[in-house]
């Protein structure tokens, strides 16, 4: 299939619904993973977290590759999983400097937004 900007936003979006439903599951088995001590409930709290940022990643990469093969696109899943990590980093990095974790909405939807844009793109910059 030709590439063009309309099929790097369908890829885009794929990536970001593959995240969405991972970081679903990512909490749910985090919070019950790390649930396993009495703190008060900020284990599991902890864990749903830290699930969901990880299961974001990994979907991220998951819904390129389900699109990839879908409309046979050809390229780099390892950069996709490069894009999606520095993606994660930059923006939990930048969160202090930046003040995006003083709204919560905005770094949530950065996240989503960077992470999938950058997977995509990661996945783009080689033909194999």
């Amino acid at each position: 299939m030709k590439r063009t900007v309309k099929s790097f936003i369908g890829m885009a979006l794929a990536s970001a619904f593959g995240g969405y439903v991972f970081a679903i599951v990512g909490a749910l088995l985090g919070s019950k993973l790390i649930d396993w001590n009495s703190y008060g409930g900020f284990g599991g709290l902890v864990g749903a977290i830290a699930g969901m940022i990880i299961g974001y990643a990994l979907g991220v990469v998951f819904g390129v590759l389900v699109f990839s093969k879908a409309f046979k696109y050809r390229g780099s899943i390892w950069l996709a999983a490069l894009g999606a990590l520095a993606g994660m980093i930059i923006i939990l990095g930048l969160a202090e400097p930046l003040n995006l974790n003083s709204n919560s909405d905005l770094m949530l939807w950065s996240v989503v937004i960077l992470t999938a844009l950058l997977a995509t793109w990661g996945f783009h910059l080689k033909k194999v």
